[in-house]
């Protein structure tokens, strides 16, 4: 990372930004105004750009050192935050009044994650490389810095406490900003670039996700996407924990916890699937008493698929089938189909392809509540890069393709 290392002068940029001088930004920072002019100076130098104007008047940032400074407020922030937490404000503090946001360092941050990772301070030296006397000392200055205990001592190890925990929260969403001030400023030197994670959810994006990156690639061929799929509940911790930047996949009722946003991009609805050929699928008149009987692949607990088929057999007055055999996967659910008699709720638009070529069939039954609403999930307060901007401008424009211009609101 270009600017992780510089941590300790990003301080300065952020509070020269916000104060408008050197003269000001040091008292925000009780140091020496002569502190200020060369942490400025030395970060200019490093990046070989001037990020600021003086003037008579103070200190104007460029719009590249805007922009870094926006950066670098956004992580102070975090730790800042964690501060909240430990001291249960209903507001958290501005980044500059707190002692853990103005002082915490690199090695304070790394030393944190290795502990976590290891479980104790000699497994934490030795994946850092450095001595365990070395770890205890940024170990205890951070704890001196929270102004709390941030670890439970025992005779196995350390274990991060409550506190301990919302520090190292605070330090994933930090350094997810200078990944992303990574990406800004190779970007504002020439093509777009940036890396984004998406996360799918199993069953809603066929029709979404592989346009809307092909489009983006075809413009932007500097952007690097990973896609990963997996459960509703590990994607949603991965979001969190700025592991992930967006989630794309069938949204439940309300968003998963406080601090990431629902945006819906359009509706779908679902169907009973079949393999082509099922004598459900030939059959002239068609009820739900037909289903009675029959084996299905159920969706997943706690689903809005499973859900829906729920609402269905209740209002049919039909037992739930007996959950004899359920899938996570798209693939293993059509394979189970093709080669049995099992029926699956499934979107036929994410199985169009096959319908159409005969393998699978759209049995004729009247549905309610199967409509489901896809969009995406994000974290609540995130700042989209230019490459996170164009992903989501993608979305638009397919989810427009599919359903027509609709304003969605974030919840």
């Amino acid at each position: 990372m270009l600017f992780l290392p510089h941590l300790h002068l990003l301080r300065f940029i952020a509070a020269v930004a916000e104060a408008g001088s050197s003269q000001q930004a040091a008292a925000q920072l009780h140091v020496a105004q002569s502190s200020v002019a060369r942490a400025v100076a030395r970060l200019e130098q490093v990046l070989t750009v001037a990020l600021f104007e003086r003037a008579a008047r103070g200190m104007l940032p460029t719009p590249q050192g805007r922009q870094l400074a926006v950066r670098a407020a956004r992580a102070l922030q975090q730790f800042a935050a964690a501060d909240q937490h430990r001291n249960r404000r209903t507001q958290p503090e501005a980044w500059h009044t707190s002692p853990l946001a103005r002082g915490i360092g690199l090695r304070h941050i790394q030393a944190l994650q290795a502990l976590a990772h290891g479980g104790s301070e000699s497994a934490a030296a030795a994946a850092l490389g450095i001595s365990q006397s070395a770890v205890h000392q940024s170990l205890a200055q951070l704890e001196h810095m929270a102004g709390a205990a941030l670890f439970i001592r025992s005779r196995n190890g350390l274990k991060l406490d409550d506190s301990g925990e919302a520090v190292l929260q605070a330090a994933r969403l930090a350094l997810a900003e200078l990944r992303q001030a990574d990406d800004e400023w190779h970007t504002a030197q020439g093509p777009l670039q940036g890396r984004l994670v998406v996360g799918t959810l199993p069953f809603s994006t066929a029709m979404l996700l592989p346009p809307a990156v092909e489009q983006v690639l075809a413009r932007e061929p500097g952007v690097q996407l990973t896609i990963i799929d997996g459960t509703f509940d590990a994607l949603v911790q991965q979001l969190r924990r700025a592991e992930v930047d967006f989630i794309i996949g069938a949204l439940r009722d309300q968003p998963p916890a406080d601090d990431v946003a629902q945006e819906v991009l359009f509706d779908d609805e679902l169907a009973v699937v079949v393999r082509g050929g099922h004598p459900l699928a030939l059959k002239r008149r068609l009820a739900w008493s037909h289903l009675r009987n029959a084996p299905w692949v159920l969706p997943m607990p706690n689903t809005p698929a499973e859900a829906a088929l729920r609402h269905i057999l209740q209002a049919a007055k039909l037992p739930f089938p007996a959950e004899q055999l359920r899938a996570n996967s798209a693939l293993m659910m059509q394979a189970m189909l093709a080669n049995s008699d099992r029926l699956a709720l499934m979107a036929p638009r994410q199985v169009a392809r096959e319908i159409k070529a005969g393998l699978l069939a759209q049995l004729r039954l009247p549905t309610a509540y199967t409509e489901r609403r896809i969009g995406l999930m994000r974290r609540r307060n995130y700042l989209p890069t230019p490459a996170a901007s164009a992903l989501l401008e993608a979305f638009d424009d397919i989810s427009r393709i599919l359903q027509g211009p609709h304003s969605k609101p974030i919840q």
